[in-house]
């Protein structure tokens, strides 16, 4: 029986693929990147504060900055219109970083999967 339920995990770890145990490894070590981000007019700034020890992981957070802020450029824009009151202006901004928030969390995960993907297909065309 053990020797069965050793068997069954064996065959359960193999079968998890190279890309899926990347695609974890590179989001955990994420984790461990933080960086600044500013938006100042139609300026954007990003920078990493703290690496996570890989130089393409820490590119996806400001990766996924940079393409939100990009997506979201109307809304961040109408922010600073200064015809409307300062409140408004303010539970935008609120509303804004929201946006920006999720978008970025999904992008990260488009990201880190596209990375693992271009890793795994380096480690193929060059096998250690």
């Amino acid at each position: 029986m053990l020797i069965l339920m050793t068997a069954l995990l064996v065959a359960q770890q193999a079968a998890i693929a190279p890309e899926q145990t990347e695609i974890v490894v590179i989001g955990k070590r994420l984790l461990h990147w933080t960086g600044k981000y500013a938006i100042r007019g139609n300026k954007l700034r990003c920078s990493t504060k703290s690496s996570s020890g890989d130089r393409d992981i820490d590119a996806l957070g400001c990766r996924a900055f940079d393409y939100c802020a990009d997506q979201l450029a109307p809304q961040i824009a109408a922010t600073d219109e200064k015809s409307l009151p300062k409140a408004t202006r303010l539970t935008m901004k609120e509303s804004v970083k929201r946006d920006l928030s999720t978008c970025v969390a999904s992008k990260r995960i488009t990201l880190i999967e596209e990375l693992a993907t271009h890793r795994k297909k380096a480690r193929d065309v060059n096998p250690s």
